[in-house]
């Protein structure tokens, strides 16, 4: 099939190709390994500062993963997913061993566990499990009522570790959609293994909700589907929204039906006190054992699953009602077109991420640097640097050249000024909230998303065909891919 190199030579071309294609996957996974391991030990050196910023940026990142998987140029082959795979075992056997990159959530000690309280006929919605546990040397003392849907109690094997059940449950995700390239990008991510190997209970859930959508051999499972909706609640939301898109209103019923069956019997033993764990995750300050509705790292699991599973599917009937229906009329004889319009999605998760990846990097600064006005406005612009070599490296501006305002500027005169004008959004903002009394924090989140939606908008501006619309076959599977 190919040549061969010459007898005693070092290596042969396609062993060379070999070598290349390994260090391009290892590249793209420390990619979405480092800055998620960055931020990862930001919230644990200060959680009360970097706290649901840091989250949100990590979600961001996992969205982003196959925009950075398509700028590396990683080959869109099934050899890609099967090394995520390899990488991500790995680092989570090493990870539970040790407990490197692990210890993020007690979900693996207290989910099993909440089944011990029914067999004491005990209800968990209104009895708390107190226990204590230890985790890789600490000892932490736990108190909670159960948040969840009846069955996820029961989703364990026992006597095996939750965090090795959860890491075999990604791993049957993986397996699932190894061979759909975009989908294996998102799910095989480092940011999932690491959510998998710190044991959140979210992977058995998702692993019945892949068997149901994706299927076993591309059958659908609907027993797996209806096993989902009594686990947890965000399932229920992702099948009812799934129903009603769809307009299959009976099957909108039988999902609401089936819900309510799995929680009706705690509410005839306790009472509708038990709605607000049940339903709400007792996330409304109004429940009796309530908080406050928060962001949490594992959350970001949800929506990267839902554009592995359903972002093409999503794709080709946007692709096919605008190139037929009144968008198709409405676009005609405009400057952009359908393909144009679908290329979208690809900035705004750059330009989100990027923003997040800047106030991120302002408030890094702000917990080594200290809060001076001088400190404050060096952050600002130390994030502004991140948010411009993000943007740059994830839209190919280095290559373009572009319109600014009126006039065609060549590459390094449009990009300068491009960044001139983003920097002065994000730096003026920090000032001008400082300078009104308000918090910095504020400033910078403005600042950030006004220079990162400058910055998205002119580089998409530049990219585009110059002269007539024209369709472009080749445009993207997931933001920022394209298809083979």
């Amino acid at each position: 099939m190919g040549e061969h190199a010459d007898a005693g030579g070092p290596s042969t071309p396609a062993g060379d190709s070999r070598v290349r294609h390994l260090a391009l996957y290892a590249t793209a996974w420390l990619a979405g390994a480092v800055p998620l391991f960055l931020v990862v030990t930001a919230l644990w050196r200060d959680f009360p500062t970097f706290g649901s910023t840091g989250e949100i940026t990590i979600g961001a990142f996992a969205i982003a993963f196959p925009v950075v998987v398509r700028r590396l140029g990683v080959p869109r082959r099934d050899g890609f997913i099967r090394f995520l795979l390899v990488a991500g075992v790995v680092f989570g056997v090493v990870s539970i061993l040790t407990g490197w990159g692990n210890g993020l959530t007690d979900e693996p000690f207290t989910t099993p566990r909440f089944v011990t309280l029914l067999w004491a006929h005990q209800d968990p919605y209104v009895v708390p499990l107190v226990f204590n546990y230890v985790q890789y040397g600490q000892t932490i003392h736990s108190y909670s009522i159960y948040p969840y849907l009846p069955l996820l109690m029961f989703l364990q094997v026992p006597g095996l570790d939750y965090k090795w059940f959860a890491l075999a449950c990604w791993v049957g995700m993986v397996l699932l959609v190894r061979k759909r390239f975009d989908a294996g990008v998102l799910l095989a991510q480092p940011y999932v293994v690491v959510m998998a190997a710190s044991g959140y209970n979210d992977f058995p859930v998702l692993l019945l909700l892949t068997v149901a959508f994706v299927g076993i051999q591309g059958r659908q499972q609907r027993w797996a589907q209806l096993l989902a909706l009594g686990a947890k609640q965000f399932a229920n939301a992702i099948v009812v929204v799934y129903y009603l898109v769809r307009r299959d209103w009976k099957n909108v019923l039988v999902t609401l039906g089936v819900s309510a069956a799995f929680i009706l019997p705690f509410v005839v033993w306790s009472g509708p006190t038990v709605l607000c764990p049940a339903v709400l995750a007792d996330r409304l300050s109004s429940c009796p054992s309530g908080g406050t509705a928060q962001y949490l790292l594992n959350y970001a699991l949800w929506p990267v699953w839902v554009l592995a599973v359903f972002y093409l599917p999503v794709l080709a009937w946007a692709r096919a009602t605008a190139q037929t229906g009144r968008v198709s009329r409405l676009l005609a004889g405009r400057r952009i077109s359908v393909d144009e319009l679908l290329r979208m999605p690809s900035f705004a998760i750059v330009g989100i991420s990027g923003a997040m990846a800047a106030v991120s990097g302002f408030l890094i600064l702000g917990i080594y640097l200290g809060s001076t006005s001088a400190m404050t406005l060096g952050a600002a612009v130390a994030g502004f640097v991140v948010l411009a070599a993000w943007v740059v490296a994830c839209d190919q501006a280095a290559s373009t050249r572009g319109p600014f305002l009126r006039w065609s500027l060549s590459r390094l005169p449009f990009q300068a000024a491009v960044h001139g004008v983003a920097l002065a959004l994000n730096v003026g903002m920090v000032m001008g909230a400082v300078l009104l009394g308000r918090s910095a924090l504020e400033g910078e989140l403005a600042g950030a998303f006004l220079a990162s939606l400058w910055e998205s908008a002119l580089f998409f501006n530049a990219q585009r065909p110059q002269g007539s619309a024209r369709t472009d076959q080749t445009a993207g599977a997931v933001p920022g891919n394209r298809t083979a």
